[in-house]
């Protein structure tokens, strides 16, 4: 029986890089806002406490000692664009638009208050607007890097991403010693699904700041990227009457990023399984699988299999799955059925919970339920598993235990299971794999390790 269900998972990483992807883009807009003001600090001296809130990304203690200052003096431009950025900060944009808006009358060529309205209206989804101030101050100053830069960030955030990658690589190119276009560069390169582009700027802007913690969230991510191939190859050794040998070879595809396609050669059976072993017979499983995701919380998975069984029997494999993601983990339902060539139909049916318990730490208890065999031996099997995940590497372990129910007393009794896992990033783009399995039951207890690698090839 399967300890986890690794395929339906897959796609939780494609919703995990839609969150953080997210999260990036709040940190890129504080830290831009923050940049501009902290610039300009020396104009902002009749509000030192407003100051200082701005480069904490304080926005209500900022929007309150702006206040205090602009109560002094109404007509204070440098006052007015703080405490509008600190509205938009809050996503008050009705605020915003009034003190920038007031600003522009007051000093209309002032190129922080062009550069804040810029922002204001690239924030806020307006982006013709935006576009449109950012030019106005190219209009004013040629090289300003600062509109050049909000021309760039307009263009990621409405979504052309060629034209902001575009645009990006070429302030890089100026500036070869800012790491922020670079970085910028290599959000827009993954956003396009260019994962080999994006891992270059990344690279780049790591090369000149080794400490960038940004660009090296976004190497990762672009590592991780959804592969245009993948092929994964496992073998292994089972003790307790078991062999060693070839187990799976499974190579797939990521065809759209919401869509995985596969093929899967599984020779498990007939290493574990100490009969067929010591006589050499095949038990050869050949699946096809394909996995999409609907919207942004739901995932389907379906294979179909064939088992070449000894003496001419053999069993199909129907298999389906459904994942629910919050924001809490996934939420996992799904069941198997496989008739076999003697008249019975084995059933597997089960249900987990996957809980995120922070940003490396996850939680996943299953029940199994199943029905298998020509006595129709009933088994329930729960098992609690708790992983380590950096990104670069992983760890894991499982526990879990059950009972068989079976009018054949040899096989009727407890079961218990014990496994652990490991994966490491190696080459960037490929893993390797660990796995070591005990496993005690009415008919025989085996350890079993496992040696995986998983080879991938991005896209672009």
């Amino acid at each position: 029986m399967a300890e986890k269900s690794n395929h339906a998972f897959a796609a939780v990483g494609s919703s995990n890089q839609f969150t953080k992807r997210t999260e990036f883009r709040l940190g890129v807009i504080s830290a831009i806002a923050v940049a501009v003001f902290i610039s300009s600090s020396a104009a902002f001296a009749q509000g030192p406490a407003a100051e200082r809130a701005m480069a904490q990304g304080e926005a209500d203690a900022a929007v309150a000692a702006w206040s205090n200052v602009l109560s002094a003096d109404p007509d204070n431009t440098k006052a007015l664009t703080g405490r509008g950025t600190a509205f938009a900060w809050k996503r008050d944009w009705a605020n915003a638009q009034r003190d920038i808006e007031r600003a522009l009358r007051l000093a209309p060529d002032d190129l922080s208050v062009l550069n804040a309205a810029g922002y204001l209206y690239a924030w806020s989804g307006r982006h013709q607007l935006a576009e449109q101030y950012f030019r106005r101050m190219l209009a004013l100053a040629p090289d300003n890097v600062s509109a050049k830069k909000g021309l760039a960030y307009n263009a990621y955030w409405a979504g052309r991403n060629e034209e902001a990658a575009a645009s990006f690589e070429r302030i890089a190119y100026d500036m070869p010693e800012d790491p922020e276009p670079l970085v910028g560069a290599g959000n827009a390169r993954i956003a396009a699904g260019q994962a080999r582009r994006s891992a270059k700027a990344f690279k780049q802007a790591i090369a000149f700041d080794p400490g960038n913690s940004e660009a090296r969230g976004g190497l990762r991510r672009a590592y991780d990227y959804l592969a245009l191939a993948e092929l994964s190859v496992w073998g292994g050794d089972t003790s307790g009457g078991g062999d060693a040998g070839l187990r799976l070879v499974e190579l797939a595809s990521w065809v759209t990023p919401r869509t995985r396609i596969s093929a899967r050669y599984d020779d498990g059976l007939s290493l574990d399984n100490p009969i067929l072993a010591r006589t050499g017979q095949n038990a050869t499983t050949y699946y096809i699988g394909a996995q999409h995701q609907f919207g942004e919380d739901v995932i389907a998975v379906a294979e179909l299999g064939y088992r070449d069984l000894p003496l001419g029997e053999n069993q199909e494999v129907y298999k389906l799955e459904g994942v629910y993601l919050s924001p809490i983990g996934a939420t996992k339902i799904g069941g198997q059925l496989s008739p076999h060539s003697a008249g019975y139909t084995d059933r597997l049916v089960y249900a987990g919970q996957n809980i995120r318990l922070g940003e490396h730490f996850s939680f996943e208890p299953t029940l199994y339920l199943s029905r298998t065999g020509a006595n129709r031996d009933d088994e329930w099997r729960l098992v609690g598993y708790g992983e380590y995940n950096t990104g670069d590497f992983s760890v894991g372990l499982g526990v879990g235990g059950g009972e068989v129910s079976s009018i054949d007393p040899a096989a009727d009794g407890g079961v218990f299971t014990i496994f652990g896992t490991a994966s490491a990033r190696i080459g960037g783009w490929h893993r390797v794999h660990l796995n070591v399995t005990r496993e005690e039951a009415p008919l025989g207890d085996f350890t079993r390790v496992l040696l995986g690698v998983t080879l991938r090839l991005p896209r672009n």
